[in-house]
């Protein structure tokens, strides 16, 4: 099935804009949730005079060109991008052929006779000097794309038995629907037409069809993610659990963003810098009981973090792993109620840092099922060969047998192919 789910770390992701069109009422773009992210910036996207933001993941189109879009840096549980879509495209378009032949199979049998050949196969067509039946499609269909047809059955089914799906899972796969029809809207087209001719996913008439699809893929991340996670050695989820959960902090900010459509990017760099400092200088002169209601006034003036500056700039329960390291070496070190003295620069812009206040970190029992996820996440993002082999322990643990010899013998030369380094695959082509 064709990766067209965003996975985001639960709880922490920046979640998508609602609507590109959409501003706020100062007149600000409605981009992301925190700035903070590790994330490359924007680009802005100017037609005639209204400014449209660009969703942030990079979706490559076929017809219309994204200037530049956002790509996170690292593939986090619910952090990463869309993966493999036109590796996946001939075999979504196979699925729907059968799909729609089996549907049609069903409906003629029900309303009316099937002819038969002598020895009981189903005539589906004839012509001079030949009939074509049910067995001649399904070989047919079976040699093209017959393994990854059954292994979205068998893989579907699994993620159904493995997988509960929350409140949190379906307000995510929403947050994954409106992305596309942002996209959608973004090109002047409705769902069905961007995916058919943007993505390659076809055979989707609705919004709803398309959220069912969407939610199954996203079962089947889950599933194998549970699966990574439930396997791993109790030592190793603790030495990740040490080196990514930290205290967590609550901290207000002013983001400055440098213009990235600026001619000259060294001015730019300096205008936002230049900025940054006189913000500061402005809460150097204020009063030490006054400087929380003044940092609130100066954000929501000023900053160009639109998820936040409404509220003074207040990030909540931000970790070490939220936010990139400039930006928590710089609020770690701060003591409550302090501010940073220099502006802190990450891929975003500059940032004025005041921390509120702070947790000791969660205890690790209590979070091991967190840790579990976040940790197979990690260890998916860094090999590309694992997604393979693990679905394949996962179905063996099913006890999956392939009967039919042509599909089995497909299924282990697709997973060799899978699960190989790319210099292996090299290696066996030449």
């Amino acid at each position: 099935m064709m990766n067209v789910h965003r996975i985001y770390k639960k709880g922490e992701a920046k979640k998508m804009p609602k609507n590109t069109k959409e501003k706020n009422s100062k007149g600000k773009k409605a981009t992301t949730k925190t700035a903070t992210k590790k994330t490359q910036p924007v680009k802005k996207v100017v037609k005639k005079t209204e400014v449209k933001t660009a969703p942030t993941a990079k979706v490559e189109v076929k017809k219309v060109e994204v200037k530049e879009v956002t790509k996170k840096d690292e593939k986090g549980f619910k952090e990463v991008a869309i993966e493999k879509i036109e590796n996946d495209r001939p075999f979504t378009i196979a699925l729907c052929v059968i799909l729609v032949l089996l549907a049609a199979l069903i409906f003629t049998a029900c309303y009316r006779r099937i002819p038969k050949t002598s020895d009981g196969k189903q005539v589906l067509a004839t012509l001079k000097g030949k009939s074509i039946t049910a067995d001649d499609l399904y070989n047919e269909l079976k040699e093209e794309k017959g393994t990854d047809a059954l292994l979205n059955i068998i893989d579907s089914y699994i993620a159904d038995k493995e997988v509960k799906i929350t409140k949190e899972d379906k307000n995510y796969v929403n947050e994954v629907v409106d992305y596309y029809k942002n996209y959608a809207e973004y090109y002047g087209v409705d769902l069905p037409t961007f995916l058919a001719n943007y993505v390659g996913l076809t055979g989707i008439a609705t919004e709803d069809e398309f959220k069912d699809y969407v939610l199954k893929d996203y079962k089947k991340t889950l599933a194998v993610t549970k699966f990574i996670g439930d396997n791993a050695k109790e030592e190793d989820l603790k030495v990740y659990y040490k080196e990514n959960y930290t205290d967590k902090l609550n901290v207000k900010h002013i983001l400055i963003e440098v213009d990235a459509e600026a001619e000259d990017q060294d001015a730019a760099d300096k205008a936002a810098l230049d900025k940054a400092k006189s913000l500061i200088e402005e809460l150097n002169n204020t009063k030490k009981d006054k400087i929380d209601s003044k940092f609130e006034k100066l954000a929501e003036d000023n900053s160009d973090d639109t998820a936040t500056y409404s509220k003074g700039g207040l990030i909540e329960n931000i970790t070490k792993k939220d936010v990139e390291e400039a930006f928590w070496n710089a609020a770690y070190a701060l003591k409550n109620g302090k501010y940073t003295k220099e502006p802190v620069k990450t891929s975003y812009g500059y940032h004025v840092i005041l921390r509120v206040s702070s947790t000791k970190a969660d205890k690790y029992k209590d979070i091991k099922d967190d840790v579990k996820k976040a940790y197979a996440q990690s260890l998916i993002s860094g090999d590309s060969t694992l997604l393979a082999k693990k679905w394949d322990e996962l179905r063996k643990q099913y006890k999956l047998s392939i009967k039919d010899d042509l599909l089995k013998k497909a299924y282990k030369k697709n997973l060799k192919a899978a699960t190989s380094t790319t210099e292996e695959t090299e290696k066996t082509e030449e």
